[in-house]
């Protein structure tokens, strides 16, 4: 303790053998080559910035003060950065050090511009180690206009820039994204005598690909791409990330996927966000080629991992493909990254099974999905509906394909009977009415639900009738149809069920079935919808009914858009004219304002009475009396 205290009273005198030993046992810091001795004798940080003026002076040749000038001290280059990186940390972003950086790129730049002019004017003729330091100067700050200038003055001082040279001038005008510059240093090329050769010009067309691909000049880059391709270049790897990209971002997802087939033909190895930038623009046009490719170098060559959103859009990409195998990797790889597979993720490996036209496998997995409680809505057999009737419109064969899956569908119900049940028979009934064969699907509504005990409900119908439109002749059908519903099952008439025979109704020449259903509606207070009004405008406005008028009055009390092509034809569909106005607003106040004169019947205290006595008006003036007699 006593020496201690000693020690602390001989240093506190200012003993310099002390001071000596104390700054012998500090440790000299890590210097470089021709680093300055006054970094040894500084003590703590840097103080402010040496201005390099003085040093400047006693330097002679050109290269020296270049160098100088450029390439600060490391003393100065400290300062510079502990300054710029105090300014960005109090200010929370980069912008002091980037304000730093540009303010002494500025200040060097002028002054290397005061130089060269000074070097340049005289009357003798400038050394060649001169020209290339202002080029490496120039470079160093990044002045391409700076570097070009010395491409001029050293052509006409009759020195030769090698291709090098040339190449990192071109990289330099490639990162400053000005296609001029580009083909200014292409120009001096030419007046240099450079020999017009793939070797000499390969840097000249990569750098102003990237250039052009930078500027959003799509198809000049696509075209100088494709000049290259014709000479016999390889494109290197940048010059072809910015193709890829920009084609990507306008659409062209087949003009970018081709670039990036031909350059793993080139054994160019792209790298990986080349392929997340096609990923990305794949999923948002919902390209199966460009996704499926870009998925698999970054899943299987990467090992990388992409966003959930991603993964989704993949997952709809294959359903629609009908790519299971893409669906299960997608399946498989959400699983182990602990994300929640949902109804909706196995309702696209469904309806990727389904589109591939694989029956068995695909009912299985709607087996697997209802044991789980998904896959019970009308929703997801939607695809199994559009599948069986896709491009087979009137197909008599497709009613044999129907068959069959049937068949597969009764097969897989033995070991798992949670497929068979009214959602499947009805995908299966639609796509079967989807042909338009009438006597086919009477049949299999009446002995397919009985055979295996199993009940039609509205949903049936439905789907039954919205096929029926999409047909010709098939009013007689649809009637049938909807007997059977009222009749047999005795499952009341919905507002989408009445809107479908209506529309049915106002294909036919006698179009007068439609304002019944139209009457059946409002009388159990169905208000029909918009485009349900604006057929019946079209349709008696083609005849010229003026019942167009009165259609176009309700549509606006109910608030309903009425446009002004509603309008027109309304007014000027062939019944126009003041006199005929008159005569349809005479009929419209005669009948209380109704489209027509239907009597709905009395409404009594016992609703199942009332819908009894609409139905069997209903069915009267579709089937005729004759149909109800015993």
């Amino acid at each position: 303790m006593q020496n201690t205290l000693a020690f602390a009273k001989r240093l506190a005198t200012g003993n310099s053998s002390i001071l000596q030993a104390a700054a012998a046992i500090r440790p000299a810091p890590l210097l470089r080559p021709n680093q300055p001795q006054r970094y040894q004798q500084m003590r703590g940080y840097p103080v402010p910035i040496v201005h390099e003026n003085a040093s400047l002076e006693t330097e002679q040749d050109v290269p020296s003060r270049i160098k100088r000038l450029v390439w600060p001290s490391t003393y100065t280059h400290i300062s510079m950065v502990r300054e710029a990186t105090h300014a960005a940390r109090t200010g929370k972003n980069d912008t002091g050090r980037e304000t730093a950086q540009s303010e002494s790129k500025r200040a060097v730049g002028s002054r290397l511009d005061e130089m060269f002019r000074q070097e340049m004017g005289g009357s003798e003729r400038p050394r060649e180690a001169d020209l290339l330091a202002f080029l490496d100067g120039y470079y160093a700050i990044g002045d391409t206009d700076g570097c070009i200038a010395v491409l001029f003055r050293m052509r006409e001082c009759g020195v030769t820039p090698t291709r090098p040279q040339y190449a990192m001038v071109l990289k330099l005008a490639a990162r400053a994204h000005d296609p001029s510059k580009i083909y200014l240093v292409g120009e001096e090329m030419g007046l240099a005598g450079l020999e017009d050769t793939n070797e000499n010009y390969d840097t000249y067309y990569n750098a102003l690909v990237e250039c052009l691909a930078n500027n959003r000049s799509v198809e000049l880059a696509y075209s100088v791409y494709l000049e290259m391709r014709e000479r016999g270049m390889v494109p290197k790897q940048c010059p072809v990330h910015y193709v890829v990209a920009r084609l990507a971002e306008i659409g062209e997802l087949d003009l970018a996927l081709q670039v990036v087939d031909e350059s793993a033909r080139d054994s160019t190895t792209l790298m990986w966000f080349t392929h997340m930038t096609l990923l990305s623009h794949a999923s948002f046009y919902m390209h199966y080629g460009a996704y499926k490719a870009a998925f698999k170098q970054l899943h299987s060559v990467f090992g990388m991992q992409i966003t959930k959103g991603n993964y989704d859009a993949g997952l709809s990409i294959a359903s629609m493909a009908g790519d299971y195998r893409l669906a299960t990797t997608i399946l498989g790889t959400l699983g182990r990254l602990g994300f929640p597979v949902r109804e909706r993720e196995y309702e696209a490996l469904f309806d990727s099974l389904l589109v591939r036209g694989s029956w068995e496998t695909a009912f299985k997995v709607l087996g697997n999905m209802r044991k789980t409680g998904y896959g019970r809505t009308p929703r997801t057999l939607r695809t199994l509906t559009r599948a069986l009737a896709k491009d087979h419109k009137g197909d008599k064969d497709r009613q044999r394909v129907i068959g069959q899956v049937y068949d597969i569908l009764v097969e897989t119900s033995a070991a798992m009977p949670e497929v068979l049940d009214t959602t499947t028979l009805n995908a299966l009934v639609a796509a079967s009415a989807l042909t338009q064969d009438y006597r086919a699907v009477t049949e299999q509504l009446e002995t397919w639900f009985t055979k295996h005990s199993v009940r039609r409900n509205i949903d049936t119908y439905t789907g039954v009738l919205d096929a029926f439109i999409q047909g010709e002749d098939n009013k007689a059908a649809a009637v049938r149809v909807l007997a059977m519903m009222l009749d047999v099952d005795g499952i009341g008439p919905t507002k989408e069920i009445y809107e479908l025979m209506i529309h049915l109704s106002l294909r036919s020449f006698n179009y007068e079935d439609a304002f019944v259903y139209l009457e059946s509606m409002r009388a159990q207070k169905l208000a029909p919808g918009w485009r349900t009004y604006a057929a019946i405008v079209k349709r008696c406005a083609h005849v010229r009914d003026p019942r167009a008028a009165v259609a176009l009055d309700e549509m606006r009390r109910l608030g309903y858009a009425v446009t002004p092509s509603l309008e027109t034809l309304s007014s000027s569909g062939g019944y126009g004219g003041k006199a005929a106005d008159a005569d349809a607003d005479a009929d419209a106040d005669a009948d209380g304002g109704r489209l027509f004169r239907f009597d709905p019947p009395e409404k009594s205290k016992n609703k199942d009475e009332d819908m009894d006595k609409l139905d069997s008006l209903l069915m009267k003036d579709i089937l005729g009396a004759d149909a109800f007699k015993t």
